[in-house]
């Protein structure tokens, strides 16, 4: 049984429109994928950022808590233990 001309360009028009939507399909999956991807790394960056944030100000306050009790005489050193110890 022979094909004739008409019915071959149809058969591969098909065959062309069925690639180009499983391709079409693909593509827009990665191209999905790669954006939940820089999302995920963004809002990681951020959490990052908060972290470092929290982290300098505790630093700060140990900072002074360090030159406080350094300044500290014998009177104060004993009731600062009394202090802690009661904590």
């Amino acid at each position: 049984m022979k094909l004739d001309n008409f019915t071959k360009y149809v058969c591969t028009f098909i065959l062309g429109l069925i690639l180009g939507i499983l391709l079409g399909v693909r593509y827009c999956k990665e191209t999905a994928s790669k954006s939940e991807t820089k999302e995920t790394i963004d809002s990681l960056i951020n959490v990052n950022n908060k972290i470092k944030i929290k982290i300098e100000h505790l630093d700060s306050i140990k900072d002074a808590k360090v030159i406080e009790v350094g300044t500290l005489d014998n009177d104060s050193t004993l009731k600062l233990f009394y202090k802690l110890v009661k904590e």
